[in-house]
């Protein structure tokens, strides 16, 4: 009796063992392909700053074939994310994949991503917008067979990465096409990127866009969630040739909105593009 007592509660301590390993594999994130995955390294001329780049090329990679780019912001948080889902989104739709490109960090991402200087830690910006220009596109799209065209580029980013986003929409529209914007920080420096925005309205208001914005139900409604609408509202009343989108995630903060955003971000641009 003894034994047949011990015989259950080791097999159920095993079956409980295996059900949190279970779970733990559920929560981790799954890598992305490494032998799709190429890794390399610039420093900057335009900030001084070295940059590590993660490039992940679809299963079909061939060099017959060009293919769209998405550059991701805060890359070593959100590469792996995005090009998985790239792949299952493409196949889902039966469509062609793109070519995801990871923007590691090499300056602190205050300073990178915002376009004025309210602290010694921001205003970088525009350098960091010059290294996207001048050499980061530029060496993606000689070293890998890619769609040099605008309506090929898409830019994602979230929180400041979804500021830069939306500034790089106002001062420079002729480099991306497409917008992924994620709890973008639109109430920095006074929402002064409404203001670039206002600014250079004539010119790319009659411009193709395609822009989703995406937030969470529960961020601070005065902070993020009215500047928010603002920016949405800026764009659906004064764009006459643009594909827009905006999501709430339900019940959802800051932080837990990015994930389910950015799936729905690129459902939209497959679905859309």
């Amino acid at each position: 009796m003894k034994n047949q007592k011990r015989i259950i509660l080791s097999l159920g301590i095993i079956v409980g063992l295996l059900i949190m390993l279970t779970l733990l594999g559920s929560c981790q994130e799954e890598t992305f392909n490494p032998t799709l995955t190429r890794e390399f390294t610039i420093e900057s001329t335009s900030n001084g700053a070295t940059y590590k780049i993660k490039v992940g090329l679809p299963d079909s990679y061939t060099l017959s074939k060009t293919y769209s780019s998405i550059y991701v912001l805060d890359g070593e948080e959100n590469f792996d994310l995005v090009a998985n889902n790239c792949k299952e989104i493409s196949q889902s739709k039966a469509t062609q994949n793109v070519i995801v490109v990871s923007i590691g960090y090499g300056r602190d991402r205050a300073l990178d991503y915002t376009p004025t200087k309210v602290s010694s830690m921001t205003g970088g910006g525009a350098e960091f917008l010059a290294f996207i220009k001048d050499e980061l596109i530029p060496k993606i799209e000689q070293d890998f067979s890619v769609d040099t065209t605008r309506a090929s580029r898409v830019i994602l980013g979230h929180s400041y990465g979804g500021l830069f986003g939306a500034c790089v929409l106002a001062v420079n529209n002729t480099l991306f096409g497409n917008y992924i914007l994620l709890s973008p920080s639109i109430w920095f420096d006074n929402e002064v990127s409404l203001l670039l925005e206002k600014e250079n309205r004539f010119k790319n208001k009659d411009r193709h866009q395609l822009v989703f914005l995406g937030i969470g139900e529960l961020e601070n409604s005065g902070r993020m969630q009215a500047p928010f609408e603002a920016f949405y509202q800026t764009l659906h009343n004064n764009y006459a040739d643009i594909r827009l989108s905006k999501n709430n995630e339900r019940n959802l903060d800051h932080v837990g909105s990015k994930n389910p955003n950015i799936i729905k971000g690129l459902n939209y641009y497959f679905q859309n593009r």
